[in-house]
C-alpha cells in the first residue's frame, strides 16, 4: 500500500489543499493496486474520503468530516479502518485472480491427460483423494510452483481466456503478481537462513587453545592455520 498522506495528517493536507487542488479534482490519499482513498472537497470546513475503484469507479466506502467538529484523533481511527477495507477488498481480488488463474491450469492439467472436464467430473477419478489418484496440483502448491514459471502461466491465459480484454486483464496481473510472490518467497527463504544460523550460533559452545606457528610474519603464520584447519575453517575464529 502507498500511503501519500497519514491518518493523522488528514486535516493539515485538507487545510492545505482546500483552496487549490482540491477546488478542482480529488486527492489521492493511499492506493493499492486498483483501489484508491481519495479525498475531495465539500465546503471549506468539510471534506469526504472514499475508497473506489479507479479502474471501474465503484465506491465501496465513504465518510464525511467537518474540521470544526472533528479533532485529528477522531479521524484517524475512521482513516485506518478505511485501508485496511481496502487492503482486504485487494486480498480478495487477488485471491479470485490467482484461483481463476489456477482453474485455467487445470483444465490445462486434464487437456494434457486426455480428460475432458465432463468426463473428470463423472468419472470414479472425482471421487479420490489425491493420494489415491492422479490429480492436479492444490491451489497453494501451484502458487509457489509452476504459477511462478512466467511463460507456462502467461501460455495458459492466452490459451483458456474467454476474450481478449480478459487476456490484457489476466496477463497484467500474473506479471506483477509474479513478481510480488517471487520476492514474497525469496524473502521467507533468506528469513529461514538467518534463522537457522542463528539457532546454530546460539547453541554453539567455543572452546580456547594457545597455539604457536613458526613462520616469518604474522600473515604466513594465519595462511598455515587456515592450512591446518582446512575445510572446518568457519568454526574457527583466528585471533592475532
Amino acid at each position: 500500500m502507498f500511503t501519500y498522506i497519514k491518518p493523522e495528517f488528514m486535516i493539515h493536507a485538507f487545510t492545505k489543499q482546500r483552496d487549490t487542488t482540491l477546488k478542482d479534482r480529488s486527492i489521492c490519499v493511499a492506493r493499492l493496486g486498483d483501489l484508491a482513498v481519495n479525498m475531495s472537497l465539500i465546503d471549506e470546513n468539510s471534506f469526504a474520503l472514499s475508497l473506489e475503484n479507479v479502474k471501474d469507479g465503484a465506491q465501496y466506502s465513504g465518510r464525511a468530516f467537518n474540521i470544526k467538529k472533528s479533532a485529528a484523533e477522531d479521524i484517524v481511527p475512521i482513516v485506518e479502518d478505511l485501508f485496511r477495507k481496502m487492503q482486504l477488498l485487494n486480498d480478495q481480488e487477488v485471491f479470485s485472480k490467482r484461483e481463476h488463474v489456477w482453474k485455467m491450469y487445470a483444465m490445462d492439467w486434464l487437456e494434457n491427460q486426455g480428460i475432458s472436464f465432463d468426463d473428470y467430473i463423472d468419472s470414479r477419478m472425482s471421487h479420490l483423494t489425491k493420494d489415491e489418484g492422479f490429480h492436479w496440483k492444490g491451489l497453494e502448491e501451484y502458487l509457489s510452483s509452476d504459477y511462478l514459471n512466467v511463460v507456462d502461466t502467461m501460455r495458459i491465459i492466452e490459451k483458456y481466456s474467454q476474450s481478449e480484454e480478459e487476456k490484457k486483464e489476466y496477463i497484467d496481473f500474473v506479471a506483477r503478481d509474479i513478481v510480488e510472490l517471487r520476492r514474497h518467497y525469496s524473502l521467507a527463504a533468506m528469513q529461514e537462513k538467518f534463522d537457522e544460523h542463528n539457532a546454530r550460533f546460539a547453541n554453539r559452545k567455543m572452546f580456547a587453545f594457545g597455539i604457536e606457528v613458526e613462520a616469518d610474519s604474522r600473515d604466513e603464520a594465519r595462511e598455515k592455520l587456515k592450512k591446518i584447519i582446512g575445510e572446518e575453517k568457519e568454526t574457527f575464529v583466528i585471533r592475532g
